[in-house]
């Protein structure tokens, strides 16, 4: 089964909006409990690179769920124009 490339896009943009959010939140939590993330992280994750990371990471975040968006309606759209074409 070939896939179209459109559904490919829409798989990446959704497994990297998932990334994302787990990104988001585990920053946050280093943000607001950094003993505890700098124990998790062996010291890799502290108070400081956490909110660096949180901050950068809100840009990424706006484009992968507008895109997100845009291939949940595209592919809902053009499945429900095949389908009134089929019936």
């Amino acid at each position: 089964m070939k896939w179209p490339l459109e559904l490919i896009a829409a798989k990446i943009v959704h497994w990297s909006l998932l990334a994302i959010v787990a990104l988001f939140l585990l920053t946050g939590f280093g943000i607001t409990e950094f003993r505890i993330v700098e124990a998790i992280t062996f010291g890799i994750l502290g108070k400081a690179l956490a909110f660096q990371i949180h901050t950068l990471l809100w840009e990424p975040f706006v484009v992968l769920l507008a895109l997100h968006i845009f291939f949940t309606l595209w592919l809902r759209v053009k499945e429900k124009g095949s389908q009134k074409s089929d019936g």
